[in-house]
């Protein structure tokens, strides 16, 4: 499991496209949460983009680590 967190945490750090896509993440569900708790949205519309982003967050984490890695292997083959 810690090996997983490591490879996640150096994914998600790799680029700065990546970061700027952590960054945006978590400012849309903090300004969504921020309407919920002023009352201009409803609770139901934070629980579904908390979904959408947790979903949208693993299948970008798992494609990055396997891009990673596929990079890192092909890097280390003679040609």
């Amino acid at each position: 499991m810690l090996n997983y967190l490591r490879e996640r945490q150096e994914a998600l750090n790799a680029t700065p496209g990546r970061r700027i896509y952590n960054f945006v993440s978590a400012a849309v569900i903090l300004a969504v949460m921020a309407g919920v708790f002023t009352g201009l949205a409803p609770l139901w519309i934070f629980w579904a983009a908390f979904a959408v982003s947790v979903v949208l967050d693993v299948f970008l984490t798992r494609k990055w680590i396997r891009e990673d890695a596929l990079r890192d292997f092909r890097a280390g083959q003679p040609q």
